[in-house]
């Protein structure tokens, strides 16, 4: 009976020596030491990334230790900060900031082109972007208010602009009363995905016709005064389907009675959609799809979420309280399976252990 006692203890202890519980463990943090941080992306090759600032500063920087490599800041009247993203031959960024879109030359910075909006009665400014894999086309959300009206009248439309020509294609929406906040292009460059916040709707175009061919409304107009409203936060199609539209935020309108906040996905073809992990407590914040589209981990001001949709749970969750930054965005390092996020000025990297084994050098038959 000893020794049968004496096994059993072993056993759990050998199983619990060879489990680990998920966990986040920070690698570095640093600071930008030019004001907030607006926007990052890993450079081609995946060894660097690219920051822009608000103190109008480029930054290259080492993603193994986060050390500055060169920075840039531009000298005119042109600034050089806001939202970018890299053009598919990899030499070249397009950047949108305020009134400004910018064609910019990868190694020197120079500004290749730029189209400013003139003056009129509406006050315009270019908020984010995305670029066409296969067209020099950039997909842009364009925001407006009234000059000199005194009312808070925000107003935001969508549009296309040739980025070799500075030439704009084509208004995919008129100036509508609510503020488009996420924008997103497959990857196969058939299709256009927006959110917006407020009376939100998920909008979908085909690109081959650039005609809107989804309209879904996300919030509730049954509720009473503003109960209706949405705070939409993220969009990213699915690199395996492009059928797969992912979006996440808090919406009013209910999905088969289930929470209102959270990731969601949805099909074009279908025009269904479904909340990931249907009775998980969490957030919706910004979206990374991992490991062939089994997980996604999404990054809110408090806490960062792993969904595991191949076992529908919520697989961890982690209290941010200043230890690791990063509600803004995440971007994932596949080199090391690592991410880096950022908010406000600061800049970190981190680990998510999922399935580490403490315990191997125990895994040795034992004899009582």
């Amino acid at each position: 009976m000893k020794q049968l006692i004496i096994f059993i203890t072993l056993i759990m202890l050998l199983t619990v020596a060879k489990t680990k519980s998920a966990e986040i463990i920070p690698v570095w943090q640093t600071e930008s030491g030019a004001g907030d941080i607006q926007d990052i992306e890993l450079l081609p090759g995946g060894n660097e990334l690219m920051l822009t600032t608000a103190g109008g500063e480029i930054q290259i920087r080492d993603v193994l230790s986060g050390d500055t490599i060169r920075t840039y800041r531009d000298i005119s009247n042109l600034f050089m900060n806001g939202y970018f993203e890299f053009t598919p031959d990899s030499t070249r960024f397009v950047m949108a900031n305020s009134g400004l879109l910018q064609l910019v030359q990868l190694d020197n910075f120079e500004r290749i082109k730029y189209f400013a909006f003139g003056s009129d009665t509406i006050a315009k400014g270019f908020k984010s972007l995305v670029l066409d894999p296969i067209k020099p086309l950039a997909y842009v959300i364009v925001t407006g208010w009234e000059k000199n009206s005194g009312n808070n009248d925000m107003r935001s439309k969508v549009s296309v602009y040739n980025y070799e020509t500075m030439e704009l294609v084509k208004d995919l929406t008129d100036y509508e009363g609510y503020e488009f906040s996420s924008i997103a292009v497959s990857d196969d460059g058939k299709y256009l995905a927006t959110l917006n916040n407020g009376k939100a709707y998920l909008k979908v175009w085909d690109l081959a016709t650039m005609e809107l061919i989804r309209d879904v409304q996300l919030y509730d107009d049954k509720l009473p005064n503003t109960d209706w409203w949405c705070d939409s936060k993220d969009i990213q199609f699915s690199k395996i389907n492009s059928d797969v539209v992912y979006y996440s935020g808090y919406f009013t309108k209910q999905i088969d009675e289930k929470r209102q906040n959270g990731v969601f996905n949805f099909s074009i073809s279908s025009n269904l959609k479904s909340r990931i992990v249907e009775d998980g407590l969490y957030d919706g914040g910004g979206i990374v799809v991992l490991d062939n589209e089994k997980r996604i981990l999404t990054s809110t001001p408090n806490r960062i979420y792993v969904l595991n949709l191949e076992m529908n749970v919520l697989e961890y969750k982690f209290l941010l309280k200043g230890t690791i930054h990063a509600s803004e965005k995440v971007i994932h390092l596949t080199k090391d399976n690592s991410f880096i996020g950022f908010s406000n000025y600061f800049l970190d990297k981190f680990l998510y252990d999922r399935e580490s084994n403490i315990g191997t050098e125990y895994e040795e038959e034992i004899i009582i």
